[in-house]
């Protein structure tokens, strides 16, 4: 059986990554935003999010080998029908946010800047793209070689990581108090996506979880 992924080869895999994300940023999605508007900006969004993470995700599980991960790509796969945690945290998800705009809104009152194609974006592909890149490889490779708590802290770092080439590109400029907040808040729902994945063996608590953090907070944030 061949043995874990090495912390180099993990580590590089991740900076070539990183960059690759970084001058798609630059030279796709950013030049998509300013000129194009709507659903067009959308679906090429969509598109290339799908292909460049679920493409990434794909090569490096396909190039794995047994003992480089905790699950195989098949296990990871399946339903967590059974995993009562997952449904305990989703709907502790739900509440709390519903709660917190509710307060902040006085109300629940749909965004002004919320568009309908974001349910695309935001309620599907990200959620799939980034759990199965993050967790299904990245995660799944670490846990076979640290502890659950350690592999969970990398990841997530790791994680929040990953959001600095969008932040550097494709959102307005944000104070330092905001870029900190924004890490941090990543890096937490890393930990909390990390330990699903973890204890269920499925990417789809995850995942569902994940999808739902993201809509809500599109369309009520």
């Amino acid at each position: 059986m061949s043995e874990p992924v090495s912390n180099r080869r993990l580590g590089g895999q991740f900076v070539v990554f990183w960059l690759i994300w970084l001058i798609v940023q630059i030279g796709l999605n950013t030049p998509i935003e300013h000129h194009l508007s709507g659903w067009p900006q959308e679906l090429l969004l969509d598109a290339i999010k799908l292909l460049v993470w679920l493409g990434a995700a794909w090569w490096l599980l396909r190039h794995a080998q047994p003992g480089n991960l905790s699950l195989s790509n098949a296990e990871q796969w399946r339903p967590a029908w059974r995993f009562a945690a997952g449904y305990l945290v989703w709907g502790i998800i739900v509440v709390y946010l519903l709660a917190q705009f509710w307060l902040v809104h006085h109300g629940l009152t749909v965004a002004a800047n919320f568009k309908p194609q974001f349910w695309g974006r935001y309620f599907l592909v990200v959620g799939v793209t980034e759990e199965y890149l993050f967790r299904g490889y990245f995660f799944n490779a670490l846990l076979q070689k640290f502890s659950l708590g350690k592999a969970n802290v990398i990841q997530a770092l790791a994680f929040a990581s990953m959001h600095i080439p969008r932040y550097l590109t494709t959102v307005p400029a944000m104070s330092v108090g905001v870029w900190i907040s924004n890490l941090l808040s990543v890096f937490i729902l890393g930990l909390l996506f990390g330990w699903l994945y973890a204890r269920s063996r499925s990417l789809w608590p995850g995942i569902v979880t994940h999808m739902t953090w993201d809509i809500l907070v599109t369309l009520f944030g």
